[in-house]
């Protein structure tokens, strides 16, 4: 597919070298020729410097042979409107427009009805519901869900002394009742889709497929928190931090943030009377103790400065029992975060790219829809895909134990939801023509449920 970007910040950065390593082709346009040439000298695209709103500068970019337009630059009303002229070149193009603004947020059904957009991205308002959903289940570093949540993928951290430490795959599965999967295994910046004998070790960084329910049961048996967390520390008050206090006090949660700009302060306190609002220096180690770190569930920093959060971050892991999560921009600093044991690290710009190479592989197959939700792990080293199976008579109604010689290297079939039903599939099962099936490879740029055959 042709592809046309407008902004070549973190965000448009991060989707260009997704898309061109997924093998489109890939056009961008920016005012900052500077960042055009650093950004054209890494990844293999077409700079075109200029206004991503004007027509011209859109034409020599190549509008008219384009897919899919994405606008992703600092401005929302600069997406917005670069949208609408690129939308008026072509009705088979596909508009996508980042807006973050919590007023316009709030109206994403009436513009893209208006306006004609395809897909409304918002990396905060991502970033706060993936925050949200750590804090529902502190024991895990991360966790995302598939099929409207009947199924999850999570992470966790094995430790010495946990029930399955010492202990291979299999002997898991048959001394437990549990309908789980092991699916990938970290170990010393290794990646490992695993196998029933592979043993689990103290360090390991798990990934694992799970119902919901399951996962719950799976955690309260290795001895980790279950409960959801109950009182919030967080500090900065930027549109994250808006967009989680208000879904945390939605949730009847107690919610403290922090935040050094007196009038940011008062437009929060006016937003959200019920939760308390303090002016004061969120990175000030005794400020943080004097407004309880030591004793909150959970601690938040989301500060505009990544090294600030991380610092924050890194004393509240030696102060408190609180679980940990704070947001980092730039994204070279994920190793950063795996050597300093942060509980969680959200990545806003990750969850951007990724959210928008999702509806490019579904649109690039023609009839929309086999990618129904994609996730990248470990360094993009990973990905974990859902993926609609179609009556495809290489696939459906096939015994897996038959399937399995046929499927790719590093692939594997994590678990079959149908309808209600939650499936870890053994050798007898079968896809079936409609199923969501979880799919774990580490190869890149998986689009049909059909391409993970060999």
């Amino acid at each position: 597919m042709n592809a046309l970007i407008v902004g070549c910040g973190k965000v448009g950065t991060e989707l260009a070298r997704t898309l061109v390593n997924d093998g489109h082709n890939v056009s961008v346009v920016d005012t900052n020729e500077k960042a055009l040439a650093s950004v054209s000298e890494a990844i293999d695209i077409f700079p075109v410097p200029g206004n991503g709103a004007d027509i011209n500068t859109l034409r020599d970019a190549g509008i008219d042979t384009a897919d899919i337009f994405i606008a992703v630059s600092h401005s929302d009303e600069l997406n917005l409107l670069a949208c609408l002229v690129a939308g008026s070149v072509s009705e088979r193009l596909k508009t996508i427009a980042r807006v973050r603004n919590p007023l316009y947020s709030k109206e994403t059904d009436f513009l893209k009805s208006k306006l004609g957009l395809s897909k409304i991205i918002n990396p905060e308002l991502a970033a706060a519901a993936e925050i949200y959903k750590l804090l529902q289940f502190p024991a895990l570093s991360r966790i995302d869900t598939f099929a409207e949540e009947r199924a999850a993928i999570f992470t966790m951290s094995v430790t010495a002394g946990q029930s399955i430490e010492g202990k291979s795959l299999q002997e898991i599965g048959s001394e437990t009742d549990y309908n789980i999967l092991v699916c990938a295994v970290e170990r010393n910046g290794e990646v490992t889709i695993p196998s029933g004998s592979f043993v689990l070790n103290d360090g390991d960084e798990i990934s694992v497929v799970a119902s919901m329910s399951q996962m719950k049961m799976f955690l309260q048996t290795l001895g980790l928190r279950s409960e959801s967390a109950k009182s919030c520390l967080i500090t900065g008050g930027g549109t994250i931090a808006y967009y989680l206090t208000d879904m945390l006090l939605k949730s009847r949660r107690q919610v403290r943030l922090i935040e050094i700009n007196e009038g940011r302060c008062g437009m929060l306190s006016e937003a959200f009377p019920e939760a308390e609002i303090i002016h004061g220096d969120g990175t000030d180690k005794s400020f943080l103790l004097k407004q309880g770190l030591k004793y909150v569930d959970a601690f938040v920093p989301l500060t505009g400065i990544d090294e600030e959060n991380i610092i924050s971050a890194t004393y509240a892991k030696n102060v408190s029992e609180a679980k940990v999560i704070t947001k980092i921009n730039r994204t070279d600093l994920n190793d950063v975060m795996d050597e300093l044991h942060i509980d969680s690290a959200v990545f806003p710009k990750l969850i951007c790219a990724d959210s928008i190479a999702q509806y490019v592989r579904a649109q690039s197959m023609g009839l929309g829809g086999h990618v129904e939700t994609l996730y990248r792990y470990l360094d993009n080293r990973l990905e974990i895909l859902e993926l609609i199976a179609n009556d495809d008579p290489e696939l459906t109604d096939i015994p897996l134990m038959e399937l399995g010689s046929r499927l790719k290297d590093n692939v594997l079939i994590a678990c079959i939801i149908r309808g209600d039903s939650f499936i870890i599939p053994s050798g007898k099962n079968v896809i079936r023509k409609g199923d969501s099936v979880i799919v774990v490879t580490t190869h890149s740029g998986i689009s049909s449920l059909h391409e993970i055959l060999a």
